[in-house]
């Protein structure tokens, strides 16, 4: 099921599906399909991450800091996660944390918020 997943999500990104729905059946101009930029103008802090994917499998990693300042970043530490539990799944082991670890909720958070604004202020988004 995670590999499943795994690999929707990819060709999502890779091929970029509501990219041709606002663009052909909505008849909305769409530079990425990101619902965020199209209508706001604003990117959200994902807008380019398809195009970093690209370029990562070109392996053009230096182009992938055009796209999306921290998406290779946003890539390696969601590889990282997401091969760990693909792992532990794997060998039935559970992932039990302490409550002081549930107070890390703040890290991802920041993260996010950073990537959002390299990505307003660095990202190519047309």
């Amino acid at each position: 099921m995670l590999i499943g997943i795994l690999l929707i999500g990819l060709l999502n990104i890779y091929f970029a599906p509501l990219k041709s729905f606002f663009n052909h059946a909505a008849g909305i101009e769409s530079v990425n399909g990101c619902p965020l930029l199209t209508f706001t103008g604003i990117p959200c802090p994902f807008c380019g991450t398809g195009r970093v994917f690209s370029c990562i499998t070109d392996l053009n990693f230096v182009q992938s800091f055009y796209y999306n300042p921290l998406g290779l970043l946003f890539y390696i530490i969601f590889g990282t996660f997401y091969f760990t539990v693909l792992f532990l799944s794997i060998i039935k082991k559970k992932i039990i944390l302490k409550k002081p670890a549930l107070n890390l909720w703040y890290i991802p958070v920041i993260f996010l918020l950073i990537m959002w604004i390299l990505n307003i202020l660095y990202g190519h988004h047309h």
